[in-house]
């Protein structure tokens, strides 16, 4: 009966346990039933925003992804097709200088970012927050967000920045006859790309637009403005400081030569017109200064003071019938040029008196003196006498003997200078006085303008050679003509052969030559220094030409002659002593005798 008794107690308390395992098991049902119902809506709410979302003012709450984006898309797409407006102000500068671009963002590479702009509003979430939010309502209102290809921006920004950027134009001061011709300078202008697409992406990233910025919807570019070299505070500058005080007034020059009654005085006014032609604008590293033509300043200004110039004249002297006259010079006269235009050029800058300049006149003194020539003393240094053949055979060549020589006598011949036959005949032509006669080219003779002048170079030469000159240059002829000196003789050639020698004395050398019949006479008068010396030597080498008939009509007749070397020396003495030789080796070629057989040969 104990354990009868005892048995329900035991059964009551293992009774008592399986309900309290009871109530466990009841309540982690339930919890799994909430938690089931949880996840579920986690999982039904994950692709929608909670209900009282919107973005930039349109609701999408509620609405799966698919349905936002459409919603978004339908809302705000024209974003991408209505042009931005970009602004573009050099330096930032007035109102006036604001350029409008329009920029249409999906040709830029400007979309939206519908991706960024719900990120967090959807996908699974299991924070109570979030799905609280689906139950009672999130009220929030999410920013719109752009998307940009950066490197189909910067394209476009740069195409757009080619049409708007310019380079800047200098300014330019011209001075022309008519006046000053001022050209006014301009800025340029460029886009800064980099900074410019960095605008418009923080701008478009943001949609920074809403109703309140009204339609338009504006990005601030940023753009400076290239200063030209030249410019229009520099040209103004110029004008007001320099050109205009410059062109004012006149500047003048003045100028006074002589003392006293000899007085003479000039002055040269340099007017308005005169200035626009003389003066010159520069322009250096951005500035402008006035220049000054010095060669034609110089020029314009012996327009009215050249009469107050005149050129020393050397002492000379001249041949007076048969004796050397002494022609005394003169001092010259002659403006300063140094310093002149520097005057000038500061007096630009003066008014009134202060505008005008003296300058001054040198006397010039002459190289050779009236003293100089009061020591000189003539004598005759020397004499020659030459026969020419003559006769109606010979009218032509005595002709050109008689023009040659009356070209030739009276020639002076100052220290130091060269005497040229060439120069002392002049040109030879018809119009000179000259005339056709036989010549010697290639050993033979033949007709030639000038012909017998070579007579004339010998005649020289010999004078030369006995008065003591320094002899410089001669050419003997090709075959011995029996009524010269052998080996002392010269022939003439202008413009490639001609007859020179140096007066090499201290005193002018005049040459009297004249016509006496059948006689050039050749007198050189100054002071003669030596006593000359001529050894000829023998003959030697002797050859022999032949004879040879002639049918042409251009044939003229010549006489043989032989052919041979010779050797002539001058000795130059001085008390006896001698001081220096000339010694010359000439060789002749034989020349054939010529028979003319055609009887209109020398017809003319």
């Amino acid at each position: 009966m104990a354990d009868a008794t005892d048995r329900p107690g035991t059964l009551r308390e293992e009774g008592d346990g399986r309900g309290w395992w009871s109530v466990v098991g009841r309540l982690t049902a339930a919890l799994l039933v909430l938690a089931a119902v949880y996840v579920g809506a986690a999982l039904y709410f994950q692709d929608r925003p909670a209900s009282g979302v919107s973005v930039a003012g349109v609701d999408i709450g509620s609405l799966t992804d698919e349905e936002a984006g459409a919603e978004l898309t339908r809302e705000f797409g024209d974003r991408t097709t209505e042009p931005l407006v970009l602004t573009l102000s050099p330096d930032g500068g007035s109102a006036e200088e604001v350029e409008r671009i329009e920029v249409v963002p999906e040709d830029a590479g400007l979309s939206l970012d519908l991706d960024r702009t719900l990120r967090g509003v959807t996908g699974l979430s299991f924070h109570p927050a979030r799905l609280w939010d689906h139950v009672a309502g999130a009220d929030r209102d999410l920013p719109l967000y752009g998307g940009v290809d950066e490197e189909a921006l910067r394209a476009e920004v740069t195409r757009l920045a080619a049409d708007y950027d310019t380079e800047p134009v200098d300014g330019e001061v011209g001075l022309t006859p008519d006046g000053v011709e001022v050209t006014e300078a301009q800025p340029g202008r460029t886009v800064q790309v980099d900074e410019t697409v960095q605008e418009l992406e923080e701008a478009w990233v943001g949609q920074v637009w809403g109703e309140e910025q009204g339609p338009d919807r504006e990005v601030a570019g940023v753009a400076s403005s290239q200063r030209p070299e030249l410019t229009a505070a520099e040209i103004e500058r110029f004008t007001e400081e320099v050109l205009d005080p410059a062109l004012a007034a006149p500047v003048v020059v003045e100028a006074s030569r002589g003392e006293g009654e000899q007085e003479e005085e000039a002055s040269a006014e340099l007017a308005r017109r005169d200035l626009l032609q003389l003066l010159a604008v520069e322009q250096e590293d951005g500035a402008l200064a006035l220049g000054i033509d010095a060669e034609a300043t110089l020029a314009r200004v012996r327009q009215d003071l050249g009469r107050l110039e005149r050129g020393p004249r050397d002492a000379t002297v001249r041949l007076e019938g048969s004796s050397v006259e002494v022609v005394g010079g003169q001092v010259g006269y002659a403006l300063v040029e140094e310093g002149l235009v520097e005057a000038v050029e500061a007096a630009l800058a003066e008014t009134g008196e202060e505008r005008t300049v003296a300058a001054d006149i040198d006397t010039v003194r002459p190289q050779i003196t009236n003293a100089v020539a009061r020591e000189w003393s003539f004598s005759q240094m020397s004499s020659f006498v030459s026969v020419f053949p003559s006769g109606p055979d010979y009218e032509a060549r005595t002709a050109n003997l008689r023009t040659g020589v009356g070209n030739v006598n009276g020639t002076v011949v100052m220290p130091g200078e060269q005497f040229s036959l060439g120069a002392a005949l002049g040109e030879v032509s018809e119009e000179a006085g000259y005339a056709e006669a036989p010549v010697i080219v290639d050993g033979e003779l033949v007709m030639g303008l000038g012909g017998g002048l070579s007579q004339i170079s010998t005649v020289v030469f010999n004078a030369s050679w006995f008065a003591g000159v320094q002899l410089d240059a001669h050419t003997t002829h090709s075959f011995y003509i029996p009524r010269y000196p052998a080996g002392r003789e010269a022939t003439l050639a202008l413009p490639w052969i001609d007859n020179l020698w140096t007066n090499d004395t201290d005193t002018p050398v005049v040459v009297r030559t004249w016509i006496t019949g059948d006689e050039i006479h050749m007198v050189l008068l100054g002071d003669k220094q030596y006593t000359v010396r001529t050894v000829d030597g023998e003959r030697r080498d002797v050859t022999r030409g032949e004879r040879r008939e002639d049918d042409s009509e251009d044939c003229v007749d010549q006489a043989p002659s032989e052919g041979f070397t010779i050797r002539t020396i001058r000795i130059l003495l001085q008390g006896g002593d001698e001081v220096a030789r000339d010694d010359f080796t000439t060789t002749y070629a034989a020349a054939d005798e010529i028979v003319c057989t055609n009887p209109r040969a020398g017809a003319r």
